[in-house]
C-alpha cells in the first residue's frame, strides 16, 4: 500500500494532455493544505508545476515521465514499461475495491466563478465525489478526450474506480472527492488556449537522477 500515494500523484500529473497548446491553472486542497498547480500543454507533451516544490514533464507519445524535486535537485525518470508496471501494481491493489461507476446529474445548478455549472455526484465503495460541470466551457471536448486517451494508453487503473473526463458533458471547474478517507478539493483558476514554448519541456540542468524503487517481482 505504500506505493499507492505515488500512483495517485503520478496519475494526477499525467491526466492532462491536449491536441492544442493550453495553459491551465488550478488549486488543490488536500487535508487542509492548498497547493497551486500550473499545467502547460503542447501536443503530446505536458509540464505540471506544483508550486515551487515539484514538476513533471510527460510525453504521451512515448509514455515517459520525468519528475523533478526542486529543493533536493533530484529527478526521477519513468519510461512506458515502468509506468505500466506501476499502474499494474496499483490495479492489483484496487481491483476489488470498487466496480466502475458513472457520475449522475443532480439537476442542481450553481455558478462557479464565471461559469454556470450543473452538479454531478458519484460514489463507489472506494469513495465519493461531487463535480461542478460547465457545459459551455470552450474546448472542453478536446481537453476531455485527450485526458482519457492518455489515461487509457498508460493502462491507468483509475478508469476502474473513478469518473473519467469523458463521462461529463462539460468541464469540471470544481470537484470534491473523498478517496480512502482523504478529502481532495480541486478548483480551476483559468484555462487558456495560448502558445507554449518548446523550451518549457527541457529538463533543468544540475539535477541528480534518483533510481526508481524496485517493484515486486522485478
Amino acid at each position: 500500500m505504500k506505493k499507492l500515494p505515488l500512483f495517485l500523484a503520478v496519475s494526477a500529473l499525467s491526466l492532462h494532455s491536449s491536441f492544442a497548446d493550453w495553459v491551465i491553472s488550478q488549486k488543490t486542497t488536500t487535508e487542509g493544505k492548498t497547493q497551486d498547480m500550473v499545467i502547460k500543454v503542447k501536443g503530446d507533451k505536458t509540464r505540471a508545476d506544483i508550486g515551487d516544490q515539484m514538476s513533471a514533464i510527460t510525453d504521451a507519445s512515448s509514455g515517459e515521465i520525468t519528475m523533478f524535486m526542486h529543493s533536493q535537485k533530484m529527478m526521477m525518470k519513468m519510461n512506458a514499461d515502468s509506468m505500466k508496471g506501476l499502474m499494474s501494481l496499483a490495479g492489483q491493489l484496487l481491483e476489488k475495491a470498487a466496480p466502475a461507476a458513472k457520475p449522475e446529474a443532480t439537476g442542481q445548478m450553481e455558478k462557479v466563478g464565471d461559469y454556470e455549472t450543473e452538479i454531478y455526484t458519484w460514489k463507489s465503495k472506494l469513495g465519493t465525489g461531487k463535480f461542478w460541470i460547465a457545459k459551455d466551457f470552450p474546448g472542453y471536448k478536446e481537453i476531455n478526450a485527450a485526458q482519457d486517451k492518455l489515461t487509457k494508453a498508460m493502462g491507468n487503473p483509475a478508469t476502474a474506480f473513478a469518473p473519467q473526463s469523458g463521462d461529463f458533458p462539460g468541464m469540471a471547474v470544481k470537484s470534491e472527492m473523498t478517496l480512502m478517507g482523504k478529502v481532495i478539493i480541486s478548483e480551476l483558476v483559468s484555462a487558456k488556449n495560448e502558445p507554449v514554448a518548446d523550451s518549457t519541456f527541457i529538463a533543468p540542468e544540475g539535477y541528480k537522477e534518483m533510481k526508481i524503487p524496485s517493484l515486486p517481482g522485478k
